[in-house]
């Protein structure tokens, strides 16, 4: 079982890049063993959307990785180094996962797929156009991910 699961607000402009991915995921036709669920800003609590699935694919904003639009595929030791800044929701995808490997045993295989954003802009409904550009291709590469 693969789990995709999308963090992002779509209230804080490009901080809603997960949320945007989810929309256009979910008018894919997935394999019966591929969920798709929406963290929004859930912090803790969508541990609850890693349990029972093998493979897991976090959706969310990146900052400090590169140019805004770049796309990138992590695994969690990658954000284990400290210089990633994850969008401002919750507490963060690296303190998730310091959570599920506290929980669970063994660790499904993670992959977390982001861009990087040009900033989030508080009670800002939409997408810098970098971002925009980049949802597409990032769906293309989750399905390359998922469907192999």
């Amino acid at each position: 079982m693969c789990h995709i699961v999308c963090f992002g607000n779509e209230l804080h402009g490009d901080d809603g890049f997960g949320m945007r991915v989810y929309e256009m995921l979910c008018r894919q036709v997935w394999p019966n063993d591929v969920k798709v669920f929406n963290a929004g800003v859930a912090g803790l609590n969508a541990l609850r959307f890693l349990e029972n699935c093998s493979r897991v694919i976090l959706v969310d904003a990146l900052a400090n990785f590169g140019s805004p639009g770049q796309i990138y595929v992590l695994k969690s030791e990658d954000l284990a180094e400290g210089r990633q800044e994850l969008s401002g929701h919750g507490l963060g995808i690296p303190y998730l996962l310091e959570a599920l490997k506290a929980i669970r045993e063994p660790l499904p295989d993670i992959r977390i797929v982001g861009v990087e954003i040009e900033g989030v802009r508080p009670f800002f409904i939409g997408l810098s156009e970098k971002t925009e550009r980049a949802v597409i291709e990032t769906v293309r590469l989750i399905r390359g991910l998922v469907i192999v």
